[in-house]
């Protein structure tokens, strides 16, 4: 659905290219919902407490030379961080802008009410890829005027 935000973005022709649809977001955030209440048992109800069963999913999904899951996997975490920060920190959905598209190749960002934009799925990226991140400080630093 999204490319990595490490890949480079493919070449379009004179149609260029399509701005993602913000209902995107919540949609993953659904899916990554259900597989954390199939996994351990936790309903997600998308308060700043779930980002705690978001930090086990990581720890368990780290095979001791990295980040196990795939892309999808990832860009439903970052979906759910992000729908957290819709639903418990007044954020909302939008399409990145191209500023911050062209820097970290991301397609999403999370508006929120400080004004920042921040890119949740980014930071799902950024924690698989460096265990001493946190989605948890990840939030606290968004939220931070």
């Amino acid at each position: 659905m999204f490319r990595s935000p490490r890949e480079p973005r493919p070449v379009r022709g004179a149609g260029g290219r399509r701005r993602p649809d913000p209902a995107v977001g919540p949609l993953l955030a659904g899916a990554m919902a259900g597989g954390i209440r199939d996994i351990y048992g936790h309903t997600v109800t998308f308060v700043p407490e779930d980002l705690e069963y978001v930090e086990r999913l990581f720890t368990d999904l780290d095979a001791g030379d990295g980040f196990v899951g795939d892309e999808f996997t990832l860009q439903s975490i970052g979906c759910l961080i992000g729908e957290i920060l819709v639903r418990t920190d007044g954020g909302v959905w939008s399409p990145a802008s191209r500023r911050s598209a062209a820097r970290d190749h991301a397609v999403l960002e999370v508006v929120l009410p400080n004004g920042r934009a921040v890119n949740p799925i980014r930071a799902a990226y950024d924690r698989a890829g460096r265990p001493t991140e946190s989605v948890i400080r990840f939030r606290e630093l968004a939220l931070a005027s």
